[in-house]
């Protein structure tokens, strides 16, 4: 026998089929079975060159993938410098630099007369707004102590029950 015999059909089998979940593969490779030592040796070189030259592949295309980005990237700070705006963050930094650094407290004080004359609202201030809706709360403990006794101690009025 130099050969294995012809592979079943998928789906047609002999067997219960209860615990077969999965779908059933083919054989594959079956050479191994059948290959004299000088095959082995063949295929063994063969594979062995096809391996290295995947790997010469690969290492050139790394490089010409490097050499590539590179020249990409250049290209692109090129037209980004010529072609397009500012970003926002540049642009915030120059209006950041063209202010002056700190105002005094005599021009916060005319900035806010003039804000106030200058709108129909006025500007938000926490403890003013905060306590705006709010009542103060007097805490009575004479009248609280007498709402725990009334409430817990026994009823004046006889329960009568059926």
């Amino acid at each position: 026998m130099t050969t294995l015999p012809p592979e079943r059909k998928p789906g047609v089998t002999m067997q219960s089929t209860k615990f077969s979940k999965s779908t059933k593969e083919g054989r594959g490779d079956t050479s191994v079975w059948t290959d004299t030592p000088l095959e082995r040796a063949q295929k063994a070189k063969m594979h062995y060159l096809e391996a290295y030259n995947e790997a010469a592949a690969l290492a050139s295309n790394e490089e010409e993938k490097t050499k590539r980005s590179s020249s990409d990237a250049d290209l692109v700070d090129k037209y980004n410098k010529e072609k397009r705006s500012k970003s926002l963050v540049q642009k915030h930094q120059e209006e950041a630099s063209k202010r002056p650094k700190k105002k005094s407290k005599q021009q916060s004080e005319k900035e806010k007369d003039e804000w106030e004359g200058k709108h129909p609202w006025k500007p938000w201030d926490r403890e003013k707004d905060l306590t705006a809706g709010r009542q103060s709360v007097n805490l009575d403990t004479e009248n609280m102590v007498k709402g725990l006794t009334s409430r817990f101690s026994t009823g004046s009025f006889q329960r009568n029950f059926l």
